[in-house]
């Protein structure tokens, strides 16, 4: 089946009435989706479970015309845990005997992907895939990396304890060479080191199955989300199932956007004290006793901001010569 060729089978009057009233108030800027309730679903059918994994393939590519549809810019979907790997070995080869071939059929279509605009990007412990897999999805990221019209995160080799793991990681390193102090870590530079930096708050996160969990899904990044826990199982899923989703959202939009509001507002508080704080133990020995001015505390904040700026970027280039070790040149798509 076809990433683009939209085959649902809804239509009609009603349906367009309902895009037109939703798109009249505030659209979510990024839906995440836990697609659970293939495996069920195969049994519910008594289908193989390859089968069931292949009808939420074709539920995904019905799911995000919706969401085009309706205008969301951003889409991040749990195509792979890094739990999937425990499961019997029949059905983790059919999960990526699956996801491979999805991914070979996103490059043959690569025409409508570039007039779609669509970026796409695999968030998750990538080296925890083979070699062949992990070429595919490089080609997919090369191709589309310009694009900017929306995006696409497929979520794969992925876990919240791997993600925030990972990036303490990084921090621990980047004090212990000293490309940056203790003093200069906060929320916002654990954030700068997660696979999911590029992306947008998650406004909106769905889970199918009635299964009222995040199963270690964007746990961090859903902190300020409206969460939707749906009864179908996710090849069931309708797109009224959907609609509520949206309109759950929109009539909780004003308290979320107040809770985000405040948790900044106390976060670059207490950064600020922090800021100053450290600034005045830093520059006080150095004052010989005078009292310290506002250009010294500002020239130490934007030191400060340097250099956690400079180690960022040197975390993002780490990441992003997993998909770039060489120069695009030279990559045939």
């Amino acid at each position: 089946m076809s990433w683009f060729e939209h085959r649902g089978a809804y239509s009609g009057v009603l349906l367009t009435l309902c895009y037109q009233v939703l798109k009249a108030a505030k659209i979510p800027q990024h839906v995440a989706f836990i697609m659970d309730g293939n495996r069920r679903y195969a049994k519910k059918e008594n289908v193989k479970t390859k089968e069931g994994h292949s009808k939420g393939f074709e539920k995904l590519t019905e799911v995000l015309h919706w969401c085009d549809e309706i205008g969301i810019p951003e889409v991040t979907v749990y195509a792979f845990s890094i739990e999937n790997f425990k499961r019997s070995p029949e059905e983790v080869e059919a999960l990526l005997s699956i996801f491979q071939d999805k991914i070979k059929r996103l490059l043959d279509e690569k025409d409508a992907i570039m007039k779609h605009g669509i970026c796409v990007r695999f968030v998750g412990n990538i080296l925890l895939f083979d070699n062949d897999v992990r070429d595919l999805m490089t080609k997919v990221v090369h191709l589309t990396k310009d694009n900017s019209k929306s995006v696409l995160n497929i979520a794969v080799a992925y876990t919240s304890r791997d993600e925030i793991t990972e990036a303490i990681k990084e921090v621990a390193q980047g004090v212990d060479k000293e490309l940056i102090t203790l003093n200069d870590i906060n929320e916002d530079m654990l954030e700068g080191c997660f696979y999911t930096n590029k992306s947008r708050p998650v406004d909106l996160l769905i889970r199918t199955s009635g299964e009222v969990r995040l199963s270690d899904f964007l746990l961090w990044q859903s902190s300020f989300s409206i969460l939707c826990f749906v009864d179908p199982l996710w090849p069931e899923l309708s797109i009224w199932n959907f609609f509520m989703c949206i309109l759950k959202y929109q009539l909780g939009y004003q308290d979320l956007t107040a809770a985000k509001a405040y948790s900044k507002l106390k976060e670059s508080k207490c950064q600020m004290n922090k800021d100053m704080t450290q600034a005045y133990q830093e520059l006080k020995s150095s004052s010989e006793g005078r009292s310290l001015n506002k250009e010294q505390i500002d020239e130490y904040t934007n030191e400060r901001k340097e250099r956690v700026d400079r180690f960022l970027k040197h975390v993002e280039n780490k990441r992003h010569s997993l998909f770039f070790p060489n120069p695009i040149a030279n990559t045939e798509i």
